[in-house]
């Protein structure tokens, strides 16, 4: 069982007299509901160790933050997902979906639900092939009537994108290709300079989700922590032409780190404007009874 820092009595200390919070732990205390007292002893600790990043390592207040490897730069911050973890947000638009099946046989696959500002839930099935990817996204696609799937057809992907269409539900699924080009085109600053952007697609996708996230009107996520895992997994760099460039899978691996599938089904949600007119009207949906 996980036990965060500040269930611990004796972390907590005295308040002096002109003690005030900043902003960055005004934000921290409200989101664990901290004590003036705790903030002092946080404070203190953080001094001592000259490291916020080394304060999460060893006083983590999350089960996230508990396994996060020192060092380790995550493109989305545990802040962000902890904050959308409490925030409450209404479903609002069209019901868009990412599924990303496993790539290898550790992975798992998984399938995230998405209306506006809320992801309501992120499923996850292990050790499913091809076809029981594809049953399974079949009966979800029938059961709730999503406007989109978009799915990654890295790995069993293909295969299962595939049957979807040969099924008959090419108005609704979507192929990404992780690896290919952004979708969106170069943008330029005010002297005709590129301004550098994602590397492909799958950094473009996180890209918009950790824009998501940091946007003043809120994000509400499902309150867990293997989904913050997913979420703070992956580090990131710059290639030579100031790209954003996510950590690899495989690199995740060799340093003993699981495959952020939850938040890559998240992020697909992100791979294309949807809106509620996408169709210019009603979905068509195949007949339940046809395999």
């Amino acid at each position: 069982m996980f036990v965060p820092w500040f269930w611990q009595e004796e972390y907590r200390k005295d308040v002096p007299a002109d003690f005030t919070l900043d902003a960055e732990e005004q934000e921290y205390a409200d989101l664990y509901e901290l004590t003036l007292e705790q903030m002092v002893w946080r404070r203190n600790k953080i001094g001592e160790l000259k490291d916020p990043s080394l304060f999460k390592q060893e006083y983590p207040a999350t089960a996230a933050e508990a396994f996060q490897m020192s060092g380790h730069d995550s493109y989305i911050t545990p802040a962000l997902v902890a904050r959308a973890r409490k925030a409450e947000c209404d479903a609002s638009g069209p019901l868009v979906m990412g599924l990303d099946p496993a790539r290898f046989g550790d992975d798992g696959s998984a399938l995230a639900r998405r209306r506006g500002r809320k992801v309501s839930k992120v499923e996850r099935r292990y050790k499913f092939d091809t076809m029981e990817v594809a049953g399974w996204a079949k009966q979800v696609i029938d059961a709730e009537k999503p406007v989109r799937m978009f799915i990654d057809v890295g790995g069993l992907g293909a295969g299962v994108y595939d049957r979807l269409k040969e099924q008959g539900y090419g108005e609704i699924v979507r192929a990404v290709n992780f690896a290919s080009k952004p979708m969106e085109p170069p943008k330029f600053d005010d002297e005709g300079k590129e301004i550098p952007g994602p590397l492909n697609r799958r950094a473009e996708m996180w890209m918009n989700s950790k824009e998501w996230l940091e946007d003043v009107a809120g994000a509400d996520i499902p309150d867990d922590d293997a989904l913050q895992g997913d979420a703070c997994g992956p580090g990131y760099k710059y290639d030579s032409h100031a790209r954003l460039q996510l950590e690899k899978k495989e690199d995740m691996r060799r340093r003993g780190v699981a495959s952020p599938d939850g938040w890559d089904a998240v992020a697909l949600t992100f791979a294309e404007p949807v809106g509620p007119n996408t169709f210019g009207g009603a979905l068509n949906y195949p007949d339940m009874r046809v395999a």
